[in-house]
């Protein structure tokens, strides 16, 4: 399994999830607590901004059995662009890819 860092993502997701905990591999994994604030901006778990320049990438397994994963892009400090890059639902014998359509 090993560490990760959680990030707390206040900014509004492209598909629409409504969870706002993920993990992250592509921090320190010191097991910290990161900020994607509503403007764009990664804040390091004292509020100050990490001026992030890179690929992010984040996780979640949610409560009604979903699996969400996203890319974020930073450019020095600022979120240039954030896309789902995988989903799946769990069944009994684990997570289906890709995340069936949603029924009306």
């Amino acid at each position: 399994m090993g560490l990760f860092d959680t990030l707390h993502c206040e900014f509004p997701l492209p598909d629409g999830c409504a969870e706002r905990e993920f993990q992250t591999k592509s921090l320190a994994c010191e097991m910290d607590n990161y900020r994607l604030t509503a403007a764009g901006r990664l804040l390091h778990p004292g509020g100050q901004d990490t001026g992030f320049h890179g690929v992010l990438r984040f996780y979640t397994g949610s409560a009604t059995g979903t699996w969400h994963e996203y890319e974020a892009k930073f450019t020095s400090g600022a979120l240039q662009h954030l896309v789902p890059v995988a989903s799946a639902a769990y069944s009994p014998v684990g997570f289906i890819l890709p995340l069936p359509p949603a029924q009306p």
